[in-house]
């Protein structure tokens, strides 16, 4: 009998070896690694300025200056890659540490005790031409971003666009030899406020998906010499309930980006915007909708030409705009008081970049940011305006250490 036992339990050992040698013979292949960078940053403002840790807008206050100490850019993610049979599966999941927020009176727990934030989590089958993304990562619209040592590579200063939730559709194919189409088109959903206090997303109360979408066409002239050009934007709806009346409120966008690569070691790159409440996506100084809930329009963009002199150093210079639409500033019949409103906001900036090693980069950028704001207040029935720019002088110090 013990005989009998002994044969069946090796011969079941057998099988099941053989059925997992064919399982993983039929397997995909499958990889996986970690990215990310670790990133420890010095900054001194002049004057105050949203938030602190990073710069989005001068704030309207007497100028005194701050200096700002914080690891919470660091981020991890993991990248993980399969295929099968002709279909390719790339997924990322990506996070840092600003789940909290980063106000410039942050406590304690909130700097030294800071929350992961959720950056991308995402999904990606491709064949052939074509592509299928689910889950949350950048937006379609305005895909370049300004190479700065800001965290916020220039939102509310002219560079528009942020990660959502997102179903998207992506295909590319050769026009000759020099030349590739690329477009893409996705439902997002759409991020708004709540004007009505109800406890649901105004966005999601219009129960609709925003629309993205982008054409994009890219160029080699021999060499490293590329151009990078597309057109892009975005429309969606938002609804709430204020006054026992729905209002629906639009947000759209039409947007150009730019990049031209004229050796490995000069390029230049841009983009340009315009919209209608544009908050949640960055533009329009964060400004979304009036006391009249009409929506806030604003056009504005960036520039920044790179070069690289010696082959461990980067040279950054930019310029970016964010101007929304002062006819958009109404008060309402008989407000009291005087309300603000940011009419404008600028940046000039530059950049050194020094390798150190071939992951750790020394970085050094310079910044002035002028925000200018609009009062408005109600004298005699009259509405009686008055303007003043507001100045941040900013200086940042950071060390980063790339994982590769």
């Amino acid at each position: 009998m013990k005989r009998h036992v002994t044969v069946a339990a090796v011969l079941l050992a057998l099988s099941l070896g053989a059925f997992s040698a064919a399982a993983e013979e039929n397997a995909p292949a499958y990889s996986f690694k970690f990215s990310g960078y670790f990133k420890g940053d010095f900054v001194y403002d002049q004057a105050r300025v949203n938030s602190g840790n990073y710069a989005l807008y001068a704030l309207d206050k007497p100028e005194n200056d701050v200096m700002s100490f914080t690891a919470r850019e660091s981020r991890f993610g993991l990248d993980f890659t399969w295929k099968e049979n002709s279909v390719r599966t790339d997924a990322r999941f990506e996070f840092d540490f600003y789940g909290l927020g980063a106000s410039s009176t942050s406590t304690f727990s909130q700097e030294n005790r800071p929350a992961p934030m959720l950056r991308h989590a995402w999904l990606q089958a491709a064949w052939g031409h074509w592509s299928i993304l689910a889950g949350q990562t950048s937006d379609i619209i305005s895909p370049l971003v300004p190479k700065t040592v800001n965290y916020t590579v220039c939102w509310y200063q002219g560079n528009i666009g942020y990660r959502r939730p997102q179903f998207r559709i992506s295909a590319s194919g050769n026009a000759n030899e020099k030349v590739k189409i690329t477009g893409a088109v996705g439902a997002f959903r759409t991020l708004g406020g709540d004007l009505d206090g109800d406890g649901v997303d105004d966005g999601a109360d219009a129960a609709i998906p925003t629309v993205e979408g982008r054409i994009g066409m890219a160029a080699s002239f021999g060499g490293s010499k590329a151009l990078e050009i597309g057109a892009s934007g975005h429309y969606g709806k938002e609804e709430s309930e204020a006054g026992g009346a729905t209002h629906e409120v639009e947000s759209w966008s039409g947007n150009a980006d730019a990049k031209l690569v004229l050796s490995d070691r000069i390029e230049v790159s841009g983009e340009f915007f315009m919209g209608e409440n544009l908050g949640s996506y960055y533009g329009g100084v964060g400004q979304t909708v009036n006391a009249l809930h009409e929506e806030v329009a604003a056009m504005g963009g960036w520039v920044q030409a790179s070069c690289k002199p010696h082959d461990k150093v980067w040279l950054h210079l930019g310029y970016a705009m964010d101007d929304p639409d002062e006819e958009d500033f109404v008060l309402p019949e008989g407000a009291e008081g005087t309300r603000s409103f940011i009419d404008a906001n600028a940046n000039i900036f530059g950049s050194v970049m020094y390798s150190l090693t071939s992951t750790v980069t020394a970085m050094l950028e310079v910044s002035q940011i002028t925000t200018s704001y609009m009062y408005k207040a109600y004298l005699d029935s009259q509405v009686m305006t008055d303007t003043k720019d507001y100045d941040d002088l900013r200086i940042q110090f950071a060390l980063k250490a790339a994982i590769k």
